[in-house]
């Protein structure tokens, strides 16, 4: 396979709609890490509290795993949430997990400092790993900065219950927490941009019928994940937003004008209705995928917009014993992927326990059909 461009021409060109040499491979947070970290001699603690741990682990799973961006923070998603005074338990081997909210309620939104990101220590190791990638990948790869959206980030500060009641039974707020999470999180993307990020990854996994009505999440999330995006995008910054709940808004999606969407199932509720496809079924059964892969017909309306489709691999496949099955997903994917305005990637993070091995059959299968 002869590539044409670089990676970030490639990433960059399909977030544009625009020709590529070849079709685009996204990078999920750290998939498939242990087998980085094991290379490196580290743990993921030790390599994920260091900036330059950060960054080495980043730019060594590219070279092992052939993908064309890199991204930090990583999956546990809590760096924000940790600069306004969530306690975290730090393990060894394991993403960190919350032990402490810092608030009772969306009451005390007035504790909320939005200059806690410049002054996190967190934050700027975050801000560092970025800036050392940018330096030592001299532009030749996308470096996407791993966020959350305002909505998701009240679950790491008050806890889910909490927010769910404060939704219904004190609105008024709860808005005010969310006005003020939101200047959080355009100051934190601020910061990454200004450390040489490309774009942000913005976890919106809370826009789901699995959650809320589309009412609530209306509500509740796009004017203020709008807020986030407009403001990345103004400020020269690419905004992919990640949604990969089974009963994804994706109309709502839509109203956000990221410049792309990662995506895991398609609208299950239209599929159903139009296809007779169980695709929550399908994706969970032990044949693994969609057989006749009808996840992207629901997409052409955000392909009409220009907004660039990033997915939908099914992660679980790699837990799969057989690599056909890993194989058949990733050829179903690229099968029924439109040819411009798309980036393959998987529908949310690869286990960290995965194996090298399973991630060379997906770029063996993926490389085969450019040859």
């Amino acid at each position: 396979m002869t590539d044409d461009m670089n990676s970030k021409e490639r990433f960059i060109n399909a977030l544009k709609g625009k020709e590529v040499d070849r079709m685009p491979y996204g990078y999920l947070w750290f998939g498939a890490g242990d087998a980085v970290l094991e290379k490196m001699g580290t743990s993921l603690n030790d390599a994920y509290r260091s900036a330059k741990g950060i960054a080495r682990a980043q730019i060594l799973a590219r070279e092992m795993y052939h993908h064309d961006n890199v991204m930090a923070p990583w999956g546990c998603l809590l760096v924000e949430a940790e600069a306004l005074g969530t306690k975290l338990d730090l393990r060894e081997n394991e993403y960190p997990k919350i032990i402490e909210y810092p608030m009772d309620s969306s009451k005390e939104f007035d504790k909320i400092d939005p200059d806690s990101m410049r002054k996190s220590e967190r934050v700027q190791t975050i801000a560092e790993s970025i800036s050392i990638m940018n330096k030592e990948l001299n532009d030749e790869a996308f470096i996407s900065c791993a966020t959350l959206t305002p909505l998701m980030l009240v679950s790491q500060l008050i806890g889910g219950t909490k927010m769910c009641s404060e939704m219904l039974f004190d609105p008024d707020n709860f808005h005010s927490m969310l006005d003020v999470l939101t200047e959080c999180c355009i100051e934190f993307a601020d910061i990454m941009l200004e450390a040489g990020a490309d774009g942000i990854f913005a976890e919106n996994g809370e826009s789901t019928a699995e959650l809320f009505s589309p009412d609530m999440a209306d509500e509740f999330g796009v004017q203020y994940t709008k807020k986030v995006y407009s403001h990345v995008q103004k400020n020269g910054g690419y905004v992919i937003s990640h949604n990969c709940a089974a009963r994804a808004f994706h109309d709502l999606e839509m109203k956000l004008k990221p410049d792309a969407l990662n995506f895991a199932f398609g609208n299950v509720k239209k599929l159903g209705e139009e296809y007779g496809v169980d695709c929550d079924k399908l994706h969970n059964h032990k044949s693994i995928g969609c057989k006749q892969r009808y996840c992207y017909r629901d997409f052409q309306n955000f392909q009409d917009e220009g907004i660039c489709l990033m997915g939908n691999i099914n992660p679980y496949v790699f837990t799969s014993e057989s690599p056909s099955d890993l194989e058949f997903e990733v050829n179903s994917c690229m099968s029924a992927a439109p040819e411009k305005g798309f980036i393959l990637a998987t529908g949310c993070e690869i286990p960290l326990s995965i194996p090298a091995e399973k991630m060379d059959v997906l770029w063996k299968t993926m490389s085969a059909r450019f040859k």
